[in-house]
């Protein structure tokens, strides 16, 4: 029994391990692509006016 609960917890501390390395990848993720889609927006924008002043 004592085995078996070691064991578990063992398990169990595993898991927890790989959830939060999961959600700081994830997490990290989500910040590189708002990046980019901030960087892209800005970019777009940019080309707009830049056609808005060529016309």
């Amino acid at each position: 029994f004592l085995t078996l609960r070691t064991r578990l917890l063992t398990l169990m501390t595993r898991f927890l391990t790989l959830r939060t390395r999961f959600l700081m990848l994830r997490t990290r993720f989500l910040t590189l692509r708002t990046r980019f889609l901030t960087l892209r927006t800005r970019f777009l924008t940019l080309r707009t006016r830049l056609l808005t002043l060529r016309t």
